[in-house]
């Protein structure tokens, strides 16, 4: 039975927090104004090691309603535990647990607010609940939400797919954003592109072709991201405008 609170997770993380870290993610995750971050965002400066440590330890003797209690939490690591808790037990769950992590997930999407909470848990859970059920419907809704990490988090969790040699989606998803003005979703897209080319010999096929077809309208870091594991020669061709 569960007999740990959101309380209890924040009181451990504390534990491990460091002053001069914790000012170097609030800059660093851009939570200031003007920034894409959160302003109310608080840091206590704990590194990836011991968040992963937290997260083992507690993920299966915590409820999900106290994990989307830390999910609502200003503390960024309390809702990177979270997430990664959240990860923890969909890996392990029966379908049912799966689909109430996966609803969860969903129905916090607005504090799940920044590139790293959802590159570390997106692809891990809609992306492979996606998979797993055949229904990517979930992802276009993100995707045409017009939020800036739903939109992220529609691209990002196509890296499940990606790599279970489903290419579909991530092509037209990168062909819908290739006008979206944040530097977010271009860097994603290109990221996702790279993947395509690294994971098979059809995938980099594909990858080829979309860039032949959109070299000229791609922005610029969707472009350098999707070309980097290319050689020098294609490179080239494909970045000269």
């Amino acid at each position: 039975m569960p007999n740990i609170d959101a309380q209890d997770i924040i009181n451990e993380l504390l534990k491990y927090g460091d002053e001069a870290y914790a000012l170097h993610h609030k800059k660093f995750f851009k939570c200031f104004e003007g920034g894409y971050g959160d302003i109310n965002d608080k840091f206590c400066g704990i590194n990836a090691g011991n968040l992963r440590s937290a997260a083992k330890k507690f993920y299966n003797k915590i409820s999900l309603n106290e994990i989307a209690v830390l999910l609502k939490e200003h503390l960024h690591e309390a809702r990177t535990v979270a997430l990664v808790m959240m990860v923890n037990r969909f890996d392990k769950a029966a379908m049912s647990e799966k689909e109430q992590i996966v609803n969860l997930y969903l129905e916090h999407t607005k504090y799940i607010n920044n590139w790293d909470l959802v590159d570390i848990s997106v692809y891990k859970i809609l992306g492979r609940y996606s998979y797993e059920t055949g229904d990517y419907t979930i992802l276009r809704t993100l995707s045409q939400s017009g939020f800036l990490w739903e939109e992220r988090m529609s691209i990002v969790a196509n890296w499940y797919l990606i790599h279970k040699g489903e290419f579909a989606l991530i092509l037209e998803l990168c062909e819908k954003f290739l006008t979206h003005k944040h530097d977010l979703i271009h860097k994603a897209c290109g990221w996702m592109l790279r993947e395509l080319g690294k994971v098979s010999d059809n995938g980099y096929k594909e990858l080829l072709v979309f860039l032949e077809k959109h070299r000229f309208k791609m922005p610029r870091t969707m472009l350098r991201y999707a070309v980097e594991r290319l050689s020098p020669e294609q490179k080239i061709y494909f970045m000269k405008k």
